[in-house]
């Protein structure tokens, strides 16, 4: 599929079911094959599940220069996410941490740092998240965010480094 097909059905997918099932049927088994690669299969197919949701959910999208690279980082995102917060995927350690110290949380493990990234708003929260604790690259981050890259670029670099 090509970059104008992919943007032209993103447009239409608020107006027309055939929008989605021609996303849904040239996607679908790419994205179940990248996850899958990692995760496994049946965690493959409930993230594939939410990206789809997920676009079905969005009001407006920014032109997407890199159709397949835009999916990947988008699902490769809602993996890592889910694996994060969702105990029936992982059991992190930080939830080991504060098994181990019975009603220890978040807020007194990290202290400032929790309190300090509260403050920030919800682009400006997701952006650390995903360069700090994801490990993401500043050129993922906007693609997956819509952003442009000097933009994440100075969120990271000028205000958020001390």
């Amino acid at each position: 599929m090509n970059e104008i097909e992919f943007n032209l059905l993103l447009k239409a997918l608020r107006t027309s079911e055939r929008a989605l099932e021609k996303l849904y049927n040239f996607y679908y088994g790419k994205i179940i094959y990248h996850i899958g690669k990692k995760y496994g299969r049946t965690f493959a197919e409930d993230i594939a599940q939410d990206f789809f949701n997920g676009l079905l959910e969005k009001e407006k999208f920014a032109y997407v220069a890199n159709p397949t690279t835009w999916v990947y980082l988008n699902c490769d995102s809602l993996a890592k996410r889910k694996v994060k917060y969702d105990s029936r995927y992982a059991y992190s350690d930080l939830n080991q941490i504060i098994a181990e110290n019975d009603m220890l949380t978040k807020e007194e493990l990290y202290g400032d740092l929790y309190y300090a990234i509260k403050q920030l708003d919800k682009t400006e929260q997701e952006i650390v998240d995903l360069y700090y604790w994801e490990g993401y690259k500043l050129k993922e981050i906007a693609v997956i965010l819509n952003l442009r890259y000097d933009a994440v670029k100075q969120k990271i670099f000028k205000e958020f480094v001390i």
